[in-house]
């Protein structure tokens, strides 16, 4: 039997133990699989909720019902969400489709979707009488993580792989948080973490329950930004399966609510140097194998042990949806190719999601009049060194007019 903790409860999702929250936020004491928050949504279908979901303007404290905050009074906001969704119109004639969209998360506080996730994490963190927090991360959440625990007045550890991204570094710097280079993987970082914040009393922050919790809201989003319908294909840069697995449950529960008729299949997007998921999609496995090492220039989702892998793959499956791989040069060029059309610029690993769109068109996944959602995850001002290795750098000229004439003259006749 689940334990009740106030208007939700947390259950195991591999052993169906329940588990109270001062126990666990993090893994099942019993067998250490993931946690999920079960509501109850006979109250939240109640018209009261129901009203505010259909008429309130989007904003992630909307949704407080629909999370496991139970003191709304300490909700630590930096107004996230409400990122747009652009019709990417110009892109989609390019690949001949009509509908394709693209839910741009690089809009959020940090400049990534983690925001949504870090809002019920620290929010938590403070209901539980935290006084210190300590994150793994590949960079973007741990960045997310630093911003939300300054605004709310938590020391920050931080645990990061030897190469993370610079830009991401110094966002975490410069919110205060106390970081630690370790030379390993993400994974690494995250079995440190757990022995370490158990060690001395930290709160442990990640891609556990209540980030999911907040994750689920973009599903939220994309169903009210087209007038309450769900769109045939969401497409998803994957790493540890948290974001994915949010979405799909947040687009289950508009459904059970009534307040969309029907749902979307999920597209989980890899790196070729990263595909855990991959390989145990290909084999129709419902459990993954951990890598040892991963090799990408998408940092992102450099993952080889995805916490939430398995949830990630049953909602794959509950979906009809499909797992997709795209290497580093395809994402390289989907993300020019998403600045060079749409003017969003996202960081490398969020171009999966547009590079696995010709996969997607070749094997008939997706149709020309489909309504299809690629979400890009993260701002590419996250990460400017990956992209910049595939452009020459300007060239530097006098401040002269008629050197800088001369040069564009002979510019235009290399082009013609």
């Amino acid at each position: 039997m689940a334990v009740k903790t106030s208007k939700y409860r947390l259950v195991c999702t591999s052993c169906k133990k329940g588990c109270k929250e001062r126990d666990a936020h993090s893994r099942c004491p019993a067998c250490g699989g993931p946690l999920d928050a079960v509501y109850d949504y006979a109250r939240i279908a109640g018209k009261s909720v129901l009203s505010a979901l259909l008429e309130a303007p989007i904003s992630s404290l909307k949704y407080l019902d629909l999370t496991p905050i139970n003191d709304p009074k300490k909700v630590v906001t930096l107004n996230e969400g409400c990122t747009p969704l652009y019709n990417a119109a110009k892109l989609g004639r390019k690949f001949g489709l009509r509908n394709l969209y693209v839910k741009s998360e690089g809009s959020n506080p940090t400049g990534v979707f983690k925001d949504r996730g870090t809002v019920v994490e620290i929010t938590k963190a403070l209901e539980l009488g935290a006084t210190a927090v300590m994150v793994a991360s590949s960079g973007n959440m741990a960045a997310s993580v630093a911003a939300y625990c300054a605004k709310a007045g938590l020391p920050c550890h931080v645990l990061v792989p030897n190469e993370t991204p610079v830009g991401k570094l110094v966002q975490m710097l410069e919110y205060g948080a106390h970081v630690i280079k370790i030379r390993g993987e993400y994974s690494d970082c995250v079995h440190l973490v757990h022995g370490l914040a158990e060690k001395h009393g930290f709160y442990t922050a990640g891609d556990y329950v209540y980030r999911r919790e907040g994750q689920k809201s973009i599903a939220y989003e994309i169903c009210e930004q087209l007038e309450f319908e769900a769109p045939d294909v969401v497409i998803i840069p994957t790493g540890a399966g948290t974001h994915l697995s949010a979405a799909w449950k947040g687009f289950k529960e508009y459904k059970m609510l009534g307040l969309i008729d029907r749902l979307p299949r999920m597209v989980a997007v890899q790196a070729e140097g990263a595909a855990v998921l991959w390989d145990a999609y290909k084999k129709n496995l419902k459990a993954y194998k951990p890598w040892k090492k991963t090799g990408t220039v998408c940092s992102a989702v450099a993952v080889a042990d995805p916490l939430d892998g398995d949830l990630a793959l049953e909602a794959i499956y509950e979906s009809n949806g499909s797992v997709y791989v795209a290497d580093d040069a395809e994402a390289l060029a989907a993300q020019k190719l998403l600045a060079g059309n749409e003017a969003i610029f996202c960081e490398t690993s969020s171009a999966l999601s547009i590079a696995a769109i010709p996969h997607l068109i070749r094997d008939k996944v997706i149709g020309r009049n489909d309504t299809v959602v690629c979400v890009s995850t993260g701002n590419g001002l996250k990460d400017v060194m990956t992209p910049l290795q595939s452009f020459a750098m300007p060239i530097s000229l006098e401040a002269d007019l008629k050197v800088v004439d001369k040069y564009l003259k002979s510019r235009r006749k290399r082009q013609k």
